[in-house]
Order: C-alpha cells, then sequence, then structure tokens
C-alpha cells in the first residue's frame, strides 16, 4: 500500500508541477520546482539504491517535459545522494528502518534542511542547463530566484501535508 500511496503522490506532484507551476510568468528567472517535495517526503528507511531508481525516474520525466538534456536526472541524483548526509548533519541521526521523512519535522528544521538540499539541486541543475559558469551574475540570480520560490511553497506544502501540523 505504501508504493501504491507514494506513486498517487508522485503523480499527484508531477501533475501539479506541469499543469500549474510551469506557465507561470517567473519562469523567465525562476522556476518553481515543487517536485522536489517528493524526495524530501520520503522516509529515512528507503534503500539507497531505492532513491537512486526514484530520483532516476523523476528525473527522466522532468526532462522529458522540459527536454533538459540530462540536467534534472543529474540534479535528482546528486540531491539523493546528499540527502542522508544532510539529514544526519542537520537532524541527527536516523534508524535505517525510521518510515518517516522530514514531514514529521517543525518548520524551521524542515527549511533548514530543505534550503541545504535546494539550493545543491539548483546549482547543479542550473549549472548543467548553462553548460557551465559563463554567466555567472544570472547563474547565481536564477538559482536564488528559484530556491526562493520553491522553498516558498515547501514551506506551504509542509503547513498543508506535515504530520506536525495535522489536526
Amino acid at each position: 500500500m505504501t508504493i501504491v500511496k507514494n506513486i498517487l503522490w508522485l503523480v499527484v506532484v508531477l501533475f501539479v508541477q506541469w499543469g500549474f507551476l510551469q506557465d507561470l510568468p517567473l519562469t523567465v528567472y525562476g522556476n518553481p520546482y515543487l517536485y522536489l517535495w517528493f524526495f524530501l517526503w520520503l522516509p529515512f528507511g528507503v534503500t539507497r539504491i531505492g532513491l537512486y531508481a526514484i530520483a532516476f525516474t523523476v528525473g527522466s520525466i522532468m526532462d522529458a517535459f522540459e527536454q533538459s538534456g540530462g540536467a534534472h536526472t543529474l540534479a535528482c541524483l546528486v540531491l539523493v545522494t546528499a540527502k542522508p548526509w544532510v539529514e544526519n548533519a542537520l537532524i541527527g541521526y536516523r534508524k535505517s528502518d525510521d518510515n518517516e521523512g522530514v514531514s514529521h519535522l517543525a518548520l524551521v528544521p524542515y527549511l533548514t534542511t530543505s534550503s541545504v538540499l535546494v539550493l545543491l539541486h539548483h546549482t547543479v541543475l542550473f549549472t548543467a542547463e548553462n553548460y557551465g559558469f559563463d554567466n555567472p551574475v544570472l547563474l547565481v540570480f536564477r538559482i536564488f530566484v528559484s530556491s526562493l520560490i520553491t522553498l516558498v511553497l515547501l514551506a506551504i506544502t509542509h503547513a498543508l501535508f506535515s504530520k506536525k501540523y495535522a489536526a
């Protein structure tokens, strides 16, 4: 049941990403990437190979829609590679059989963890999309604006769906 529930959440998140967020007027300098919520929402107990498979699949789907030549796949793989270390450093050690993700955290620890992972993801994504550091000012601006928009959406999503704030 958990796998089916996760797949349904992924479909919903990707639908919201492409149905509503992709064509916002901010897309010249900042794209909101709500699909990162799915990676943050995954429980700590997901195996490394499972994380890589999910990241590759989600990244490939995003690349197919955006025609970004593998940039999303690369950024998603980097994100899930760093995710356990960032969580351990910022949240503390979690047992591998822990079935909760960061969805149980209060807003400040959630945003701290999310900020590091979103900045890492966006840095890799936009650097790969720009094929390097040809225009570093625009690159940093895009990373900052997109990260800020994404973090606002992640905070709203966390407040709506977090177990910490559930009634």
